[in-house]
């Protein structure tokens, strides 16, 4: 591709250099710099791209996209824009031939739920015979290759190289988390999606958008920019709903529990072993059947009912999709053991999380609810004397560990967390206990249930390291579980 190609479909303020050179990768990571590559420096919370232009230049790269003049010898070509992460999002698209032009793809926004629903589309639509891909906070699935997720939703010109593997690959649907970092970041500017799904809004993330105004409007630009021709989910059991419907440029379904809406489910029941539940469609009661537990997963299932009966897959396959997901990673995953233990893993990092997982297992287990957290570090603060309050408030023994405290330490993290319990009125020691260290603060934890109680260790979900200061060590909870069984003969 040469780099007029480029430049005539970008806003820019300033171009020097040779319209004719040939652009033969895209790079924001100096690193990944070479001949031939276009480099697009990006002002970042830590690290400015403006730094490491002379890096990228000695790598190889004569292109460069800057929001700022720079000192580069001659026999460069250098395009000046307002927001270098606006540009980067529309060259990706250019250089990899807009490919979410050529899928369907189905975005799924909001605080909680969207990798459960991007599952079970997943499954649906497999069963219907048709070829999916992925990309979720789990991981990227391509169809043919599964990589890392190193974000819930990719930088824009990773996410653009993914939708071009999956073209290339004959992928038809694509389902996708869209987070609300990704929309501000400008990392889905150019992509075209044919659903915009609405789970629910809840504090979260707010050390990046300081108040849940401005997060409501980071997720109203998704629906925003929703061709009309094209279709919007939304939860009208969610107080936000209004404002996301009345926002909405497209045509807006809804689902429901409580509300009476176009898609409403009925919950007839709920086990430890799954959920049973009803949905009229087309004027016809039907049952469906889930293996996880909660109404909230009631809520992920019927999102992924209206939007398969909507793309037209027949009911019984919708249902036998469903029922093909025994479990989905770190989502109240179940820990198999032959001590009668109800253990359950979830990514559950949130209060209104936390407190719809704790919830669901009150009402599930006879014996005792034991919950073992952390929150992480560098992370919205206000939140841990809340979770402390909930888990206080709804289990009958927590024990306060450490997440991901990342730069912080874990034991201010944890005395925040402490003080929500206090003002509870939780008593230490009789209530809860603190142990920063993770692994020790399970096998805790797992010598106070007996066959009966249920222990929801809670927060990590599905994540396979743990982030200390400068360090990144291996650390799953699952593994870290079955680990300890196993040394008391359990597993």
């Amino acid at each position: 591709m040469k780099l007029k190609d480029i430049i005539s479909r970008i806003d820019k303020k300033i171009f020097i250099g040779n319209p004719e050179v040939k652009i033969k990768s895209i790079c924001y990571d100096s690193r990944k710099a070479k001949e031939g590559s276009l480099f697009v420096a990006i002002s970042g919370f830590k690290n400015d791209g403006h730094n490491f232009v002379q890096q990228a230049y000695s790598r190889g790269a004569r292109t460069f996209v800057v929001e700022r003049m720079v000192d580069l010898p001659p026999d460069i070509s250098l395009i000046k824009v307002t927001s270098s992460r606006e540009a980067l999002a529309k060259i990706s698209s250019i250089f990899y031939g807009f490919p979410s032009d050529k899928l369907k793809l189905i975005g799924v926004t909001g605080t909680n739920g969207k990798t459960t629903i991007t599952y079970f589309l997943q499954a649906i639509f497999k069963k219907a015979g048709l070829k999916v891909g992925r990309l979720s906070t789990v991981n990227y699935d391509l169809g043919d290759k599964i990589y890392p997720a190193l974000t819930t939703t990719p930088e824009s010109l990773d996410l653009q190289r993914f939708l071009r593997e999956m073209v290339d690959s004959g992928i038809e649907y694509a389902f996708m988390e869209v987070s609300s970092h990704s929309l501000v970041l400008h990392r889905v500017d150019e992509v075209r999606f044919c659903w915009a799904v609405f789970t629910n809004l809840s504090p979260e993330h707010l050390d990046f958008h300081q108040d849940m105004e401005s997060y409501l409007e980071a997720k109203l630009i998704l629906f925003e920019k929703m061709p009309q021709d094209k279709k919007a989910l939304v939860n009208l059991d969610d107080p936000y709903s209004k404002k996301i419907i009345e926002k909405s440029s497209c045509q807006i379904i809804t689902y429901a529990i409580d509300k009476n809406a176009d898609y409403r489910a009925r919950i007839l029941q709920i086990t430890d072993k799954g959920s049973l539940f009803m949905v009229k469609i087309n004027g016809k009661d039907e049952i469906f059947k889930i293996s996880l537990p909660g109404s909230h997963n009631v809520y992920n299932a019927l999102a992924a009912i209206v939007v398969a009966k909507e793309e037209k897959i027949p009911i019984n396959l919708v249902r036998e999709g469903l029922e093909d997901i025994s479990r989905i990673p770190g989502r109240l995953e179940f820990i198999e053991n032959r001590a009668g233990l109800k253990i359950y893993v979830d990514y559950a990092h949130t209060p209104n999380s936390l407190e719809r997982v704790l919830n669901t297992l009150r009402r599930l287990t006879g014996g005792k609810l034991v919950v073992v957290f952390g929150c992480g570090g560098d992370r919205d603060p206000y939140k841990r004397p809340l979770m402390g309050k909930i888990a206080c408030r709804i289990a009958d023994y927590t024990v306060v560990t450490s997440d991901n405290p990342r730069s912080e330490e874990p034991e201010e993290i944890i005395l925040q967390i402490e003080r929500g319990m206090l003002e509870e009125g939780a008593i230490k020691g009789k209530d809860y206990v603190t142990i920063p260290d993770r692994r020790e603060a399970i096998k805790h934890a797992l010598s106070r249930i007996v066959s009966g109680d249920t222990l929801l260790v809670a927060g990590k979900g599905h994540e396979r390291v743990q982030i200390l200061k400068d360090k990144v060590i291996p650390f799953d909870d699952r593994a870290v579980i079955r680990d300890l069984l196993r040394e008391s003969n359990l597993l």
